[in-house]
């Protein structure tokens, strides 16, 4: 028996048949193949339209230089800058006084029953005043003890001249400042003139348990509110001077966090515990690129920013969201680390790696094929697109 053969136009038109379909297949499979994040072509296209919901930024020296500088501006901390505050010394009200009144006559007669003299314990009431035995009630909050003494013996000058008055505070909770938060020893601690700044009150409470960079340091008198780093306070020695009583310090950690996703060796929540960070840091710390999948071209950082800088920048077209941003950064150009160098990144900036086109190839391949290796793969980063 003969077997039929087909013409060869007809053969060739099968296997070109059966190389467009593999293609078409291949193409679909690449746009439902497994991965991280979004391509680089799908951020592009995103930020086209009229009315895109982010603009995007490509990282140049003279982009990350203007961005620096904005952020320099912004986060400068101006001087501590606090009302006047309560003068130390003065009495006030929940105080706990000692009084003792002591009157040497050469006759035998006085006030006192013994040698000892008139020994009393009072508290100062929530309406500034005290009870003293023969003298009855006197103002007690604002004064100093020592005028507290001289009313005491102006009152009792009718009835025993020359008493000698001694006004002891033994429970001071009007000249002391309150340390809250993440120190060791929380507590009231006293004003001592000379010796209270900030961080001679830190230090009698122990001292924070975070770094200084990563500690915030909250200062409260009255209605007023400052906060800033504990380096910053250190670096710029404010509020070395004493602090004055009333005054409460809420030390806390700062919990800041950047993020990063995609194609990097070490994806998820990084502690932002500088005062600064470059994006050349944040890389380093996430342990760089994946060989095996990233595309350094596509290093995208999604940031929430100012409407006003995006506007700087000139990359705010009409109908786009100048308040959100992605800065694209490509480190296939050697002077895409010097750029890294330079930009800053903030707490809660998403750094995203793309994945290359290569990579998703080989995804492709492994699906088609069902090998479970794609060690022959070249690896990306040697590799043109």
């Amino acid at each position: 028996m003969t077997r039929s053969r087909l013409p060869t136009s007809v053969r060739t038109y099968s296997w070109r048949n059966l190389l467009a379909g593999s293609a078409i297949g291949l193409l679909a499979a690449c746009s439902t193949v497994p991965g991280s994040g979004p391509r680089t072509g799908d951020i592009e296209r995103g930020a086209t339209p009229a009315a895109a919901p982010y603009a995007l930024v490509d990282l140049d020296p003279d982009v990350a230089r203007t961005i620096s500088t904005f952020v320099a501006t912004q986060r400068a901390e101006g001087p501590v800058i606090l009302p006047q505050g309560r003068p130390p010394g003065l009495v006030g009200a929940g105080d706990l006084l000692r009084i003792a009144i002591w009157e040497p006559n050469p006759n035998g007669t006085s006030l006192t029953t013994d040698k000892s003299g008139i020994e009393t314990t009072t508290r100062v009431g929530i309406d500034g005043t005290i009870g003293v035995p023969y003298v009855g009630r006197l103002h007690a909050a604002g004064r100093t003890p020592a005028q507290i003494e001289r009313e005491i013996g102006v009152r009792l000058a009718h009835e025993s001249p020359g008493a000698q008055v001694v006004v002891l505070v033994t429970e001071d909770l009007t000249n002391a400042v309150i340390v809250q938060g993440d120190v060791v020893k929380p507590g009231r601690y006293p004003v001592v003139p000379g010796s209270s700044g900030l961080l001679d009150i830190l230090a009698m409470a122990g001292g924070p348990h975070t770094a200084d960079r990563q500690t915030l340091v909250r200062i409260t008198r009255g209605a007023s509110t400052v906060t800033r780093t504990l380096s910053h306070l250190v670096d710029t020695r404010a509020l070395e001077m004493d602090l004055a009583p009333g005054d409460r310090i809420l030390v806390q950690p700062r919990l800041s966090f950047f993020y990063a996703f995609g194609a990097v060796n070490r994806p998820g929540e990084q502690a932002y515990d500088a005062d600064d960070i470059s994006l050349a840091h944040t890389l380093a710390r996430i342990e760089g690129l994946s060989d095996n999948r990233a595309d350094p071209a596509a290093v995208f950082i999604y940031r929430r920013q100012t409407a006003d800088l995006t506007r700087q920048l000139g990359h705010a077209a009409q109908g786009q969201d100048a308040t959100r941003v992605i800065y694209r950064l490509n480190l296939r150009d050697p002077g895409g680390f010097f750029v890294s160098q330079q930009f800053p990144v903030l707490p809660d900036d998403l750094i995203y790696v793309s994945d290359a086109p290569i990579a998703e190839a080989a995804k492709v391949f492994q699906i088609v094929t069902g090998l479970s290796s794609i060690g022959a793969i070249p690896r990306n980063m040697g590799a043109s697109y």
